[in-house]
């Protein structure tokens, strides 16, 4: 790769990951007291542009800035809980599942890289669901004491813990922005290359 590739890369991917760390901080209420959120599409599309290392350093930067925004209890009462009671294997679970969900939209987009369209449409897929599976397994395991406390709290005492944890916590919300992350990203990704096509 040529020094003026090299640097044009680097000035993308520093941009893209400025666009997690805004959009981390911008979350879209919806009604019935639901969000929307859009951090990973920005990592989608540096996976799927530069790779699954590119796609796992951007990754990585949303988990950072989600283990800060818990740091601070910026990222509601549960986060809170967990930061307390384990706040080295919430950091953990924090960069583990951004790295994760950048390093296989990466793997998915090169695998399909000749039938471009359907690899960007799966990573698009492949990402909030790694992101929400790792969630959903330190929740079931290391903070699973901690999210029936939270359960409680809410006045859920005596629900399931698989059931809490999937329909709960992460139900709705998740498919919404499945859904988004699966709209918007091959769109935004196909734009992106057609302009760098076109600068080259």
């Amino acid at each position: 790769m040529k020094t003026n590739q090299k640097i044009l890369r680097m000035v993308e991917l520093a941009m893209l990951a400025a666009i997690i760390v805004v959009l981390q901080q911008i979350v879209i209420p919806l009604p019935g007291g639901l969000t929307l959120s859009l951090v990973l599409i920005p990592i989608v599309v540096g996976a799927v542009l530069f790779g699954p290392a590119a796609g796992a350093i951007l990754g990585g930067v949303f988990g950072i800035v989600v283990t800060f925004l818990v740091m601070t209890a910026r990222a509601g009462e549960l986060s809170t809980m967990m930061w307390v009671a384990n706040p080295i294997v919430t950091a953990l679970v924090c960069v583990l599942k951004g790295v994760a969900a950048g390093w296989c939209a990466g793997l998915v987009a090169r695998a399909f890289k000749k039938r471009a369209f359907v690899g960007i449409v799966l990573a698009a897929a492949v990402a909030p669901i790694v992101n929400t599976g790792i969630f959903l397994v330190g929740m079931l395991t290391v903070f699973r004491e901690v999210m029936m406390t939270f359960a409680a709290n809410i006045g859920m005492a005596g629900t399931g813990a698989v059931y809490f944890a999937v329909v709960v916590l992460v139900g709705v919300n998740f498919l919404i922005e499945f859904a988004a992350n699966l709209i918007l990203s091959p769109t935004i990704a196909s734009i992106v290359k057609a302009v760098r096509k076109t600068t080259r």
